[in-house]
């Protein structure tokens, strides 16, 4: 368990977070307000990497649709990962009125492209009211553009993750050192030794909160989370801005969200794990624009493109870095970070702290570890 350092050495802290997007603020900030002295080194900038190019809709659940997770992960385990997600939403909200970041609440559509998908959707919403979750069906489509079905998620939340990972690192006082890139981690007797671009510290515990580039810091985490695409399309309408509200489609592999300007944001992930080329998932995404949204500009685009972790599971995974028992590492949330961040946070910190199991997000899972 984590222990406070011994005072007096200035090359030293308590705990340095490897990465500052969303999950490693969460987590120095919780470890912060335990009395920790907590610092972060990041590759790039705050918020540089997926945090900041979140399309910043936080839902429950993940991409696929709950009949889909009910059969691959059976009920009671489906049952909670749809509560743990609902319950990292409600910590989000409760974050952002606290730190005063604008928020939205806006109900969502997962929205089926053919009649097989239509049946998934059916049998996800009988399923989800059974266990206690809010989600409606309709055989109408609610957006008027050709689709077969849909459920609509009636609590989902858009926020600025960027700005809220900022916000939350400026209200502890986290100390952020940018485009400070980790080389290595070496255990000392007493803690853990990190090299990194220009600096080297000495500390008692290390988080690894660098998501799709964890492969680059240790062969176990490298064994476990795979690199995934994902590309975001930021289209302008030909005529009136469009006002739809967030919706995924193609069993939550694309998903959509309108701009307050107007433009549509228009995003896939790339499932598995595997690192497609930007120009392939650019054309998955505009045969999709080209089929439903035929008014959009396809001539007047920005596109951005980010890493994200993906571990076999679809899961978060915790843990520590074998062999370096006070190196802990936080990885593979797949394009769901804003619903899992406090919640990972929470488990996490608690898990340095006082030993606490990790249950669902334990890493033993993923090396046949039948007892979680």
């Amino acid at each position: 368990m984590l222990t406070k350092r011994e005072p007096g050495r200035s090359d030293a802290c308590d705990v340095i977070v490897v990465g500052a997007g969303l999950m490693g603020a969460a987590v120095a900030t919780r470890l912060a307000r335990q009395g920790f002295s907590t610092a972060i080194l990041e590759a790039r900038r705050v918020a540089g990497g997926a945090t900041g190019r979140s399309l910043g809709v936080a839902s429950t659940g993940l991409a696929g649709n709950y009949s889909w997770a009910v059969s691959v992960y059976g009920r009671p385990r489906a049952r909670e990962i749809w509560a743990l997600t609902a319950g990292g939403r409600a910590r989000l909200v409760e974050t952002v009125r606290r730190l005063g970041v604008p928020f939205q609440r806006a109900p969502s559509f997962a929205l089926a492209v053919d009649d097989e998908e239509a049946d998934e959707l059916w049998d996800s919403v009988k399923l989800l009211r059974q266990d206690g979750f809010d989600a409606s069906f309709t055989l109408t489509d609610p957006l008027g553009r050709g689709f077969q079905a849909a459920i609509r998620r009636p609590d989902d939340v858009i926020v600025n993750a960027a700005e809220l990972t900022r916000a939350l690192l400026q209200a502890e006082g986290i100390t952020v050192h940018e485009e400070t890139e980790v080389y290595a981690l070496e255990p000392t007797e007493n803690g853990i030794h990190v090299w990194a671009h220009g600096r080297t510290v000495v500390c008692s515990a290390v988080v690894l909160a660098v998501n799709g580039y964890a492969a680059l810091l240790d062969p176990y985490l490298a064994a476990r989370v795979a690199p995934g695409s994902s590309l975001v399309l930021a289209l302008e309408p030909d005529g009136d801005p469009f006002i739809d509200p967030p919706c995924t489609l193609d069993r939550g592999r694309v998903f959509l969200r309108t701009l307050p300007d107007g433009r549509l944001l228009m995003g896939i992930r790339q499932p598995g794990g595997a690192l497609a080329g930007e120009e392939l998932l650019r054309d998955r995404l505009t045969a999709v624009a080209s089929r439903y949204f035929p008014q959009l500009d396809l001539t007047n685009v920005d596109c951005w493109s980010e890493v994200m972790g993906v571990t076999p599971d679809g899961l978060p995974m915790l843990g520590h870095v074998p062999g370096l028992p006070r190196a802990y590492f936080a990885v593979g949330f797949g394009g769901h970070g804003l619903s899992w961040a406090f919640v990972v946070a929470e488990r996490l910190v608690s898990t340095m702290l006082h030993g606490a199991e990790l249950g669902l997000f334990s890493a033993r899972r993923l090396d046949g570890d039948d007892s979680l």
